[in-house]
């Protein structure tokens, strides 16, 4: 018999369940009586959560670890993109050249020769994402001129120059390699204080330097030489044009080439650096001279890169610069105003009222007729060809006589223009004078101490003109005529007629031209450049009016009369009308 004190075993499992215990079966819940299927629902969520969490949390490792990847390459790529920039020049010599060679990542797999200030010509060498970049310096003139007159300059170029290069562009290939281990080793070291992150990507970086130097190595052809790109025009005069006849290509022909190229680099060179004594690009005007570019865009080409290259102060325009006078034509003069230099224009014999009128909207022309204007510091005045030819050529049958006395009659009214300003500006008298044609010199001789023409299609230089004083220069076809018969000789399996242009230095101080350059481009594919330095004479000759060159009385036919700045209005030009006059044929043989 149990006393009331005496705890039951009830009481045992209820206070073992309120202790924390495990309880009697009844104690397990409402659920049931004896609470094993509760039981071993419960077992589940209890054994799956865990094997989640790691899931989770494996994940998230996986995640953070590939983020971490990609900033570390991230950085390490900016850091060693940093010190590529950084790598200095490689200097070499090569013969008279003193360049530097730079090894540099890029998408443009070439190699590029920079050769200031004539241009840029670029070749397809390999096939790595790798350029080679060698910009000339500077030239040694006393050793180039040397390796001309040098029996075995070429040969001493031939067997070192190769080597030179290839040498200074290994020097610079591992400075590369350096600076990039460096960038990117530094840039993830104190980006993440992990020094072996930091020599990880050091030698990434120089891994993947030298692959990409390996590749190029590997895949570097000599045979691309002979297909060079040009970027500045001039650039062309420093390569020979027929190399691109070889079929086959070996070390031996490379060295060749390498050598024919240093040597023509260094004569453009000997070229620029004969100015006169005394003169430097501060005491000078530098006009470039351009005409009859009868619709070839090309020649606006040649001209914006010879301003970019020479820092052209002023172009002048002889006229021609059309063909028909069509609408379409005058469209392609809209491209004067993209050209970042003073345009000075006369009209030509094919250039219509149409065609002046869309120059002279342009913001940097200045279109002149019987007039005189002041451009660049320079005093010039010009007129137009009193003749238009739309479609026919002024100089063919009947109206030959008559386009030669209109000719004649434009130069004597151009040449009293110039008397009366300079009688009225004894200070500044005019310092040159423009004809579209050459023919008849007459009515500007002894009157203008220079002037400059077109027409022609061919250049000419006729200093102190039949005992006048008056230097004559007549410039060739810009535009290799390319509208008025400069096609023809393409089709005729001859060679295309040359493009040609010159650069006019004038002193500063008194508008005296000092000395200029016959600039030839061969063709209408530009496949060659010469360029031909000429000194004008110390003593000016001086100027005197010819006897019988004075102005006749009546010269000039009434509707002929120019007023200055006005023009003649097409209607007014002689015009060969008489139709009898031969057609003309596909050129009119240098004659307009």
């Amino acid at each position: 018999m149990t006393t009331p004190e005496e705890p039951t075993p009830a009481d045992d499992a209820a206070g073992t369940a309120a202790a924390g215990g495990t309880g009697s079966p009844d104690d397990a819940g409402p659920t049931g009586t004896d609470g094993s299927a509760q039981d071993r629902e419960d077992e589940h969520p209890a054994q799956s959560a865990p094997t989640d969490e790691a899931r989770a949390r494996r994940r998230r490792r996986r995640r953070a670890r590939a983020l971490q990847v990609t900033a570390t390459a991230v950085v390490a790529v900016l850091g060693a993109i940093l010190g590529l920039l950084l790598v200095p020049d490689s200097k070499v010599e090569v013969g008279p050249l003193t360049a530097s060679v730079h090894v540099r990542p890029s998408l443009s797999s070439d190699t590029v020769l920079l050769l200031p200030p004539i241009g840029e010509v670029s070749f397809d060498t390999h096939t790595a994402p790798v350029s080679i970049e060698a910009r000339v310096k500077g030239v040694d003139v006393e050793k180039a001129e040397a390796l001309f007159y040098s029996d075995t300059g070429f040969a001493e170029l031939q067997s070192t120059a190769p080597e030179q290069i290839t040498a200074a562009a290994a020097r610079n290939a591992a400075m590369n390699a350096l600076f990039a281990a460096v960038g990117a080793g530094l840039a993830v070291g104190l980006t993440f204080r992990r020094v072996r992150r930091s020599l990880v990507a050091g030698g990434s970086a120089v891994a993947l330097v030298g692959v990409s130097v390996g590749a190029t190595a590997v895949t570097f052809s000599p045979a691309a030489l002979t297909q060079p790109r040009f970027e500045g025009l001039l650039s062309q005069a420093a390569y020979i044009a027929d190399l691109g006849e070889a079929t086959a290509q070996d070390y031996a022909s490379y060295r060749d080439t390498l050598a024919e190229f240093v040597g023509q680099v260094s004569a453009l060179y000997i070229a620029a650096d004969s100015l006169p004594v005394g003169l430097d690009q501060e005491n000078l005007v530098t006009v470039l001279h351009v005409s009859d570019i009868h619709d070839n865009p090309q020649a606006y080409d040649v001209i914006e890169q010879l301003h970019t290259q020479f820092a052209i102060d002023a172009v002048i325009d002889t006229g021609d610069i059309v063909s028909w006078g069509t609408p379409v034509e005058n469209e392609l003069l809209h491209r004067i105003g993209t050209l970042d230099v003073p345009y000075v224009y006369i009209s030509g014999n094919h250039d219509g009222a149409a065609a002046a009128a869309t120059i002279e909207e342009q913001p940097n022309a200045t279109v002149v007729d019987n007039e005189v204007v002041e451009v660049a510091g320079l005093t010039i005045a010009g007129i137009g060809d009193p003749r238009f030819a739309a479609d026919d050529d002024s100089d063919i049958g009947s109206g030959w006589q008559e386009g030669k006395d209109a000719v004649a009659a434009s130069a004597f009214q151009l040449g009293d223009t110039i008397e009366a300003y300079d009688e009225a500006h004894p200070e500044d008298p005019v310092d040159l004078a423009l004809l579209h044609d050459p023919t008849q010199p007459d009515g500007l001789l002894g009157r203008a101490p220079l002037v400059l023409s077109g027409h022609m299609h061919t250049s000419d230089v006729e200093l102190d003109r039949e005992g006048s004083g008056t230097d004559w220069l007549t410039v060739g076809s810009t535009g290799g005529a390319l509208a008025s018969g400069g096609v023809a000789p393409v089709l005729q399996g001859d060679d295309p007629l040359d493009l040609t242009a010159r650069m006019l230095y004038f002193d500063r101080e008194t508008g005296r031209l000092v000395a200029y350059d016959d600039i030839t481009m061969g063709g209408l594919g530009l496949v060659s450049v010469s360029i031909h330095r000429s000194q004008m004479p110390q003593e000016d000759a001086e100027l005197e009016v010819p006897e019988g060159a004075e102005t006749p009385e009546g010269t000039v036919p009434p509707e002929q009369e120019v007023a200055p700045g006005e023009g003649l209005p097409d209607e007014d030009r002689v015009t060969p009308t008489d139709p009898v006059s031969p057609a003309p044929g596909a050129s009119d043989g240098g004659e307009g």
